[in-house]
Formats: C-alpha cells, structure tokens, sequence
C-alpha cells in the first residue's frame, strides 16, 4: 500500500462535493490519498484521517506539490512522427506538409514505424501520458503495415500507455468502396473510432452522411479532422453537426482543429457552438501545431494575425467538452514537439487564456480528454479509479506555468518513479 501525504490536486478532478479551494486563482486542495495495488482507495483532506499502519504501508510526502493525474493525449500522429530530418517542408505550409509526408511513406516500413512511433511512446510516458489517441493514415497501399505497426505497439505497452487508433483518409472515400475498406482495415487492427480529414465542397453533407452510416454499421463513433485554416466561409464543424442530428447519430463524435470557427462573425460563432453543443460534440484543440502552421503569410506583413487555435473558453463556457493535445510531432505539420502535455497544458492557458478559469482548465488534459475519447474513469482523482498520477515540483499553478518544464514524478500503481525521456540521438539523425 501506498499512502501520498499532501497531494495538492485540482478540485476540478476530485469526486464531487469535496472542500472547494479557497482562492478560485489556485484551484487545488491538499489531499492524503491511499493507494492500494494500481488502484486509489481513499482520498481525503490533508489530515483529516491518520496514515495507515502496517509494515506494508509505504509513506510519501509531496510536500504541498501539485498532482494531475496522468495525462491524456486525445489527439497524435504517431505515424508521422520525427520525420523532419529526411522530410522537413520548406515553406512550412500546410499543403507542402501534405506533399512531403506523402512522398515520405515510401521509408514506412514496419521497422521504421516501430522505432519512430515507440521512441513517441517513450517520450510521452516519461513526461506522465497514459493514454494516447494516434490518428493512422490509411488510403495508401502501405495502411495496414501502419495499423499492424500501431497494433503492436498497443500490445507491447499494455499496462503503461493505452494506445487509441483512428484510420485517416479523405473525405471523397466515404460514399466509395475504399471508404468501406479504410473502415475494415482499421476495426480489424482495433480502431477505436473512424475519421477522415474534411474539406468544404458542395458534395460534403453527402459524404459526412456516408460516414456517419458506416459508423452506424460498425457500431463505434467518428473523430475527424475539420475547418484546420483561417477561411471563415469553411463550416465543416457546422455541416457534421447538422449531420449528426439530422441522421440522430447514436455514437461519440469527435471534432479536432475547428481554427476557422476562430474568424467568423460573433453571431456565426454563437450559433455554431450551439449546434455543436446540442449534438453532444467533443472538440480537440492543437494549440502548438496549429500555432505553428497556421496564418503563414507570404508577403508584407509575413508575421502571423492569429493564433490558429479554436474559440477554446467559449466552447468550454458553452458545456462544450474540450481537449487539447500535442498533434504532429517533429515531422512536416510542425517541426517541434515531444510530446509532452504539461507543455501543452502549460502553452494552451497562455495562447488561449485559461487562466480565466484555470479550473477548468486542468480538465483539456485530463478529464474532460478522457471523457472524449471514451474513457471516463481516466483523468480524475477518485476512490476506484486508477492510481496513475503525475507529481510536479511545483507547488502552485503560478509555478507550474511558469516553470512548466521542471523535472516531475510519475506514480504508477504503488510505484513512484522519475522517467527519462528517451535520448534524440537514438533515432539516428544526422546532425548538421
């Protein structure tokens, strides 16, 4: 048995009707909690119990330091992970990021995909992730290397991280037999939703219908790529919720990026979230990918207008359930990244002013994300739920934010321990 003394939690994850915070500006109570095998079974207000006795009881003193539990990471492509050193995009664009990795799939072999996508999973783990949903390209002739690649990896990391899969495709393949085929492929390796990348066409409520019906089939929801520009006339977000309920789809749907609803008129935006939020969407948000990709100008003024990323507290204020989430990783659609959520907690209150309500905030990566991607006992602190934490030096959300690469604690079941990021060099790329 493992008892955690002085855990400072986040109220947002704690069971309902615990002690509130007494300063809405550092939302987290010390707490004392026991662990026993990879379960929590109790959680209390610091000191209110006495520590268990036992010489099998090890005691832990956090000493006041925050603890989230494990991260989830709602929304990756572990595929196409570090491949800028063979296949950097020169202008940073998003259709030359298109262009390159496809021209890369060529070296996609299933050795390549285990040691890129493993070294991805090693990083995560270290920084605190548990849970990672990868997005897996899917029309091409190597797809089902890629998903056996993905299969095996969820295999190898049972236990540690658990690996979500949803295939990746064009929108033009739902209404055909390679739509059918994308969505077999994908459910036969263990995909957890299907999805595809949508662009505006007049043709595009027919497809989204297309999609939503193989699903139905299938029995399992959708998670899709939508409106990742800054034109305000692309809608894609509004047409599937529209589609999901004209059909009165039974299943989760999930929506990532939604930058273009960032553009468009106050009242637009109003009535949109509605929607989204009357057909019960989860919405992703890739702040640091899209921070990266988004608004490239080339010509006078080049510096970037915006910020890429989606209406994150007016979804959020809507009752909205939103993540956020590393997306690429190191190859064309962003150059950086490790996949690490405390630094895309950390970026995503700055560039999106959740500190408004930091709260609410802890959820984009923790609770409300677990809700997303279907699995609500993750993301929280709470008798019966798994005992799977991360403990910061920090000791406020103050520090946190402002340090948010500090060196942390993983706790796993009973064990607490301090992974390492695996070394770059490891990969093998050449160095200039």
């Amino acid at each position: 048995m493992l008892y955690l003394r002085r855990a400072r939690v986040p109220v947002s994850v704690l069971p309902a009707g615990f002690p509130a915070a007494a300063d809405p500006l550092e939302p987290a109570v010390l707490c004392d909690l026991t662990i026993a095998r990879d379960a929590i079974a109790t959680v209390t207000p610091a000191g209110a119990d006495k520590a268990p006795g036992g010489s099998g009881t090890r005691i832990v003193d956090a000493g006041g330091a925050l603890v989230f539990p494990a991260f989830i990471d709602a929304h990756t492509h572990l595929d196409k992970a570090h491949t800028w050193f063979r296949a950097p995009n020169r202008t940073n664009t998003f259709f030359d990021a298109l262009d390159t990795l496809w021209r890369d799939k060529e070296n996609w072999t299933a050795a390549d995909l285990h040691r890129r996508a493993g070294f991805a999973l090693r990083c995560a783990w270290a920084h605190g992730t548990r849970l990672i949903r990868t997005h897996v390209d899917t029309a091409f002739p190597g797809a089902e290397t890629s998903h056996a690649v993905m299969a095996e990896l969820r295999a190898e990391w049972r236990g540690r991280i658990e690996l979500q899969t949803v295939p990746l495709c064009g929108d033009e393949h739902f209404p055909t037999s390679e739509g059918r085929r994308v969505a077999d492929l994908a459910l036969r390796y263990g995909a957890n939703a299907l999805g595809g990348f949508l662009q505006m066409s007049p043709g595009l409520p027919r497809r989204i219908e297309a999609l939503l019906t193989l699903a139905r089939e299938r029995g399992v929801g959708i998670d899709l790529h939508v409106d990742e520009n800054g034109r305000a006339e692309s809608e894609c977000l509004r047409l599937v919720a529209e589609a999901v309920l004209r059909t009165q789809f039974p299943h989760p749907v999930v929506c990532g990026h939604c930058c273009s609803l960032a553009v468009q008129p106050p009242d637009r935006q109003r009535a949109t979230i509605a929607l989204v939020k009357e057909a019960g969407i989860g919405v992703i948000s890739l702040p640091l990918c899209n921070l990266y990709l988004q608004d490239r100008r080339g010509e006078f003024p080049v510096s970037p207008h915006w910020r890429g990323l989606t209406l994150v507290r007016d979804l959020l204020s809507a009752g909205v359930p939103v993540a956020c989430a590393s997306d690429n990783v190191r190859d064309a659609f962003c150059r950086y990244g490790d996949l690490d959520m405390a630094e895309v907690y950390s970026q995503s209150v700055r560039l999106a002013h959740l500190e408004a309500d930091l709260g609410a905030s802890v959820g984009t990566v923790t609770r409300l994300a677990a809700n997303i991607v279907g699995r609500p006992e993750l993301g929280r602190i709470a008798p019966g739920g798994p005992a799977r934490f991360v403990i910061f030096t920090a000791r406020s959300f103050s520090e946190l934010l402002s340090r948010p690469a500090a060196s942390r604690q993983c706790i796993d079941g009973e064990n607490v321990h301090s992974p390492a990021p695996p070394d770059f060099a490891e990969l093998g790329e050449p160095v200039p």
